[in-house]
């Protein structure tokens, strides 16, 4: 038997687990926060606690690192780097859609929402470990 991607929904593989930057944060604060927590990336808070403006990830803080000198990591804030818009999916939507769109949009992870309310964060981490679970 094998997993059958199209019947698996986002709310099933998502990770709950939040963490959340301010874009007035610099980056070495994010990077800080994505170290201790063991995360790749951050999700970027709006003005309104129900926008979600962007996700900061450790891929665009390492792509700085291969131009500039590690200071910029103090000197440059969340909001300058960040992926906007997020690109978010619906908790009901099915796994083969979200990768086709991670795939198109050119991101690795994605915030679920429902409404206005962050219900957890989809990547493509997650869909591959699952996929390789043995039935």
């Amino acid at each position: 038997m094998t997993i059958e991607l199209h019947k698996l929904r986002a709310r099933e593989l998502m990770k709950t687990d939040l963490q959340w930057a301010n874009a007035n944060d610099n980056l070495r604060s994010a990077g800080e926060r994505m170290a201790k927590h063991g995360l790749r990336a951050l999700l970027v808070r709006g003005e309104d606690p129900s926008d979600l403006p962007g996700i900061v990830t450790s891929k665009d803080i390492v792509n700085l690192l291969g131009s500039h000198d590690a200071c910029v990591l103090d000197q440059l804030r969340v909001g300058d780097v960040m992926t906007r818009p997020a690109i978010c999916v619906a908790p009901q939507a099915n796994v083969r859609d979200c990768i086709n769109l991670m795939r198109m949009s050119g991101v690795r992870r994605m915030p679920v929402v429902e409404g206005t309310e962050v219900l957890g964060i989809l990547s493509t981490s997650d869909i591959f470990a699952r996929s390789m679970q043995r039935c």
